[in-house]
């Protein structure tokens, strides 16, 4: 007797844990299941899908991995585009990896938000030795352009724009919502806009930059490029390139050194302390930060250093 109660109870727990997961399941498939390619996508999406209870949202290439250039799929994010109703990509080249995840998943549908936006040329690493420029070709990405968009706040409310439009197509229920959030974060970009232009930097001012998508910030300051010197996994500038670069900071009396807190700061340090400047520290927003902070607030946190280097220097 002891032995077929047992038996029940097991078939009993079996027959409960079947029936929970197969709940469980049901619940999932009900939203529709938005997956981002990476961290400043993802951002974007929050503002959009805020409010809307029909959308499970999911991040691809985890917050820790910075921008996309030569990024592989894992088996991890293979297994999560697999149950993903819309990828939402940054576009403009950013995703390499997109071919292969559509020869993998051919019916996946992909929103480019980056389409029927302007993208920034973009600029030259800083070489001048023929042999160092050569090698540097042979890695050099195919972008159409500039691809970090998202930080230009103009842009990236264009790219919300594209992704409220997108769901609102799959998710007609939550329409109301994503037009809602999108009109806001429009409003608070524009206010972004505003802050930016209240600094009011004499024209032809110039800066250094150390990250490709620092362009953006330049452009929305009304700042020129002086140059751009971009540290990767394949190179590092040369005491050559990094004197040359000394004597134009110097030479045209250069006072913003933008960079990110990377691989390139040491150089924008360097350089910065050769004009008796100190560096503008920026966040590219491809991380996830400390108390996970929305897209507005870590972009009014640049836009704040930047006026806060300048008032430093003008004193």
């Amino acid at each position: 007797m002891k032995k077929k109660g047992l038996v029940l109870f097991l078939l009993s727990a079996l027959l409960f844990t079947a029936c929970g997961t197969e709940k469980n399941k049901t619940e999932e498939t009900d939203k529709l299941t938005v997956v981002t390619s990476f961290y400043p996508v993802y951002l974007l999406a929050q503002e959009i899908v805020q409010g809307a209870e029909g959308i499970r949202l999911e991040n691809m290439a985890q917050p820790q991995t910075g921008c996309l250039h030569d990024y592989e799929l894992s088996i991890s994010d293979m297994k999560l585009l697999e149950t993903a109703d819309i990828f939402i990509i940054n576009g403009g080249g950013m995703e390499s990896f997109l071919e292969q995840a559509l020869e993998r998943y051919p019916e996946l549908t992909v929103v480019d938000t980056s389409e029927g936006i302007a993208l920034l040329e973009e600029e030259a690493h800083h070489h001048h030795d023929e042999e160092e420029e050569a090698e540097a070709h042979e890695h050099e990405h195919e972008h159409e352009g500039n691809s970090h968009i998202w930080l230009s706040p103009a842009r990236a409310a264009q790219q919300a724009e594209s992704i409220a439009a997108a769901l609102s197509e799959m998710d007609q229920a939550d329409a109301a919502v994503f037009a809602e959030n999108a009109a806001r974060f429009k409003e608070e970009t524009d206010a972004l806009l505003q802050e930016a232009a209240q600094l009011n930097l004499p024209e032809g001012t110039e800066a250094e930059v150390f990250h490709e998508g620092f362009a953006y910030f330049a452009e929305l300051f009304g700042m020129e490029i002086a140059s751009g010197i971009f540290v990767d996994e394949y190179q590092v500038p040369s005491a050559k390139e990094l004197t040359e670069a000394a004597d134009e900071a110097r030479e045209h009396n250069i006072r913003f050194f933008l960079t990110a807190a990377d691989d390139g700061r040491i150089y924008a340090e360097t350089l910065a302390q050769e004009t008796g400047e100190t560096i503008t520290l920026l966040d590219p927003l491809t991380t996830a930060a400390e108390g996970n902070p929305s897209y507005i607030e870590r972009m009014r946190r640049n836009i704040q250093a930047v006026a806060q280097h300048w008032k430093e220097a003008a004193a």
